[in-house]
Formats: C-alpha cells, sequence, structure tokens
C-alpha cells in the first residue's frame, strides 16, 4: 500500500503539457482558459507561424512594355492582439524576397498596367504571465502592418521605364488577373500554438485518505470472495 501511495504521489508531482491550436482562416476558435482545478500552471507560450499576402498594382506608359519583369523585397512587421489587453500588443517581424512577371494587359491609350501579390513569412514564440491564462478564455488575432497603403516596407527593381508600382488598398489576392479584397485575415495564413506546462495538483490528504480507505474495503471483500469460493469447494 506505502508502495502504491508513492506512485501516485510521484506521478501528481510530475510535468505535464497542454496544447492548443487556433488558426485565423475561418472562425477564430479561441483558447480554453487553464483549469486551476487541475494543477499549477508554470509557463505559458504562444507561437504564431504567418505566410501574409499584398497586392499591387505596376503601370507603364503606352506604347512601352508589355510585361514587367520585378523583384521585391519586404520587411515589415504583424501586430499581435487579443481579447486581454494586458496581454499587449507584440510585433512579429515578416520578411519576403522574390519575383513576379507580370503581363500588362490592362489599360489602353493612356498606359497599360497589370495586377500581382507579394508574399512575407514571420514565426516568433511568445511567453506570456500564466495568471493570465488561469480559468480565462483567450482569442488572439493579429494585423499586417504592410496592409496599410504607404507603410514602405516593400522594395522593387525592374520598374518599366517610366512606369510605377502602387499597392492596393485591401486587395490581397490576384485571380484570373483580378484583384480580389478578402480580408486581412485572409490575406495568407496566420496560426496559433499555445502551450501549457503546469504541475498536476496532487491529491489533499483527506483525499489520500479516502483512496486508501477504499482500497482497503477492496481488498477485503476480495479476501472474504476468496474464503467462501474456496469453503464452497
Amino acid at each position: 500500500m506505502a508502495a502504491l501511495c508513492a506512485a501516485f504521489g510521484a506521478g501528481g508531482a510530475s510535468a505535464a503539457t497542454l496544447i492548443q491550436y487556433d488558426s485565423e482562416q475561418g472562425a477564430l476558435r479561441g483558447f480554453d482558459g487553464f483549469d486551476s482545478r487541475m494543477g499549477t500552471l508554470d509557463k505559458v507560450t504562444l507561437t504564431v507561424d504567418l505566410a501574409k499576402t499584398r497586392g499591387w498594382v505596376v503601370s507603364a506608359p503606352a506604347g512601352g512594355a508589355t510585361t514587367a519583369s520585378l523583384s521585391w523585397t519586404i520587411a515589415g512587421d504583424w501586430r499581435l492582439a487579443s481579447t486581454n489587453a494586458a496581454l499587449g500588443n507584440p510585433l512579429v517581424a515578416l520578411a519576403g524576397t522574390g519575383s513576379s512577371l507580370v503581363a500588362l494587359d490592362r489599360g489602353g491609350d493612356q498606359g497599360r498596367y497589370g495586377f500581382f501579390e507579394v508574399t512575407a513569412f514571420g514565426s516568433k514564440t511568445f511567453t506570456f504571465d500564466p495568471k493570465q491564462f488561469l480559468n480565462r478564455r483567450t482569442i488572439f488575432n493579429g494585423y499586417d502592418l504592410g496592409q496599410n497603403v504607404g507603410s514602405g516596407d516593400t522594395g522593387f527593381s525592374g520598374v518599366p521605364l517610366g512606369g510605377t508600382v502602387d499597392q492596393l488598398q485591401g486587395a490581397c489576392i490576384v485571380a484570373g488577373g483580378n484583384p480580389i479584397s478578402p480580408g486581412e485575415d485572409f490575406c495568407g495564413n496566420a496560426s496559433y500554438t499555445l502551450t501549457y506546462d503546469y504541475t498536476p495538483a496532487v491529491p489533499e490528504p483527506g483525499t489520500w485518505a479516502l483512496m486508501i480507505a477504499g482500497f482497503a474495503t477492496t481488498g477485503a471483500a476480495l479476501r472474504r470472495r476468496r474464503r467462501r469460493a474456496t469453503a464452497t469447494a
């Protein structure tokens, strides 16, 4: 019996982990708070993984280039927000490089233009105060600051002679040559992984006493059952 109690005590004191996932693509589910009856919450970490797109338009004078071969570089930020103001609004760095071959198939005598996308990536892990997650549900929902026209976080080379490159307000997807504005949450991907590291609760002395009494009663009943079975045989 002593060995059994020691085993239960050691198991109750060992570290444990709970992991939850969420994404901005679709209805945000949010994260369940840590149930303090489960034990002591020691550490809370949130990992954010991002791939965010933005829409742009490149133009050239009439009679000039019919395509644009652009290279681009992004150095921006994404801002974390939540339903708990105490967690603040920390930033995740966004970066990206790439190239786009854009057909200047729109417009006419006044000039020609075409639409294209750029994509930035980022990942960061935050550590938060465990008290902010005790028995409290939290929803995270961030914003790509580079969606704001004029943020200046994207640079280009290869712009056609006499042409310009301009960001589209709100639009971040180009489908069939046309820009689409689905809303910032759907401009790429933003996913969250929330981890609770905790120490499980150890039963109170009174609970141990009830458990031991239960084990003793069960053992006595089994012994009596064996004696009756022997006497009958």
